[in-house]
């Protein structure tokens, strides 16, 4: 790369990371509901109450599986700012690890884009589930109990493509958690099934296509195309293609779950987030178009023939299974 080029590069990032500061100062602050650490607090106060010998379903909000408030319990021991911070750095570092992995790629598409800021902003754990799966393979499994919508997207590639010394590994880890958290509190599916939304609950918040299915077809419409899903995604070769479809059909999904895909945005992916998000008013409860980004991501599978990829990606655990 030439001096003129490397100076380009350098200005489109500055004035696209100038751009969407601004959009995060207005956007973001323009909805008094949501405030930074929105989700993080309720995670760390349910890492409180299980610590405490407590339900983690008391601390208000709290909906997610058990797995979630094990996994926060150790960091709950911290000031919840601390808790936080650790988390941001935890992220920002698993980020910064999946791009120097895909050939020295740039990070700042992705932190730049609606799905990554708002992640970090109220503290959700999608993003970093997601980038430990693509480091770790199944030996993540233990840890996406916590969040069964990213299992989703992740697990279907891995049991294909990880070798059997490594799903049996990653699978006795999963049921060792399990077993904790039935040793720790045995009725805590009850008490999750009790205060678990409803399917309607959860749609309000779609964000990939399932935001145009109607209602009273949604059920049948998951029924039905699930299973087909979960077969195709394991079998794409590339863990991109099937991360990326298996998103467009997550039976559930928010307007920061695109960010499950960040190993994958560039600046189209960037801009069109944003797109996504102001296409609704900037306005967060009832989810947005974001499979656009999936939509990008898929798009590349088919301009292969008009040019090389940017660069070969390493992935670590693209094992053929054992015969």
């Amino acid at each position: 790369m030439d001096e003129e080029t490397g100076r380009i590069q350098w200005l489109w990032r500055a004035l696209a990371t100038a751009g969407v500061a601004l959009l995060v100062l207005t956007t973001f602050k323009s909805d008094r509901h949501v405030h930074l650490l929105y989700d993080f607090e309720i995670f760390w106060r349910a890492g409180r109450r299980l610590l405490a010998g407590k339900s983690p379903y008391q601390a208000h909000g709290f909906v997610s599986p058990l797995p979630l408030a094990v996994l926060f319990a150790p960091i709950s021991l911290l000031p919840r700012l601390s808790a936080w911070f650790l988390y941001v750095l935890a992220t920002l570092g698993l980020l910064l690890k999946s791009a120097e992995r895909r050939s020295g790629g740039w990070a700042g598409w992705a932190l730049l884009s609606f799905p990554v800021l708002f992640t970090l902003y109220v503290g959700q754990v999608d993003l970093p589930l997601a980038l430990t799966a693509a480091l770790v393979g199944p030996l993540s499994f233990p840890l996406l109990l916590a969040k069964p919508q990213v299992a989703f997207v992740a697990v279907p590639w891995f049991l294909v493509r990880s070798n059997r010394r490594q799903l049996a590994a990653g699978i006795a880890a999963a049921l060792g958690m399990l077993l904790l958290c039935f040793w720790l509190r045995p009725h805590w599916l009850a008490e999750w099934r009790a205060a678990e939304p409803t399917i309607a609950g959860y749609s309000e918040h779609d964000s990939n296509l399932y935001r145009y299915v109607p209602g009273g077809a949604r059920t049948a419409f998951l029924w039905i195309v699930t299973p087909v899903v979960l077969v195709a995604g394991a079998w794409l070769k590339e863990r991109r293609d099937s991360w990326a479809l298996l998103h467009l059909f997550d039976p559930v999904t928010n307007i920061y779950s695109a960010a499950v895909l960040a190993e994958w945005i560039g600046p189209l992916e960037m801009i069109l987030s944003w797109v996504a998000f102001l296409a609704v008013g900037a306005y967060v409860h009832h989810g947005a178009p974001m499979f656009v980004i999936a939509l990008a991501i898929l798009s590349r599978r088919w301009r292969r023939s008009t040019g090389p990829e940017p660069g070969p990606s390493r992935e670590p655990l693209a094992h053929p299974a054992d015969g």
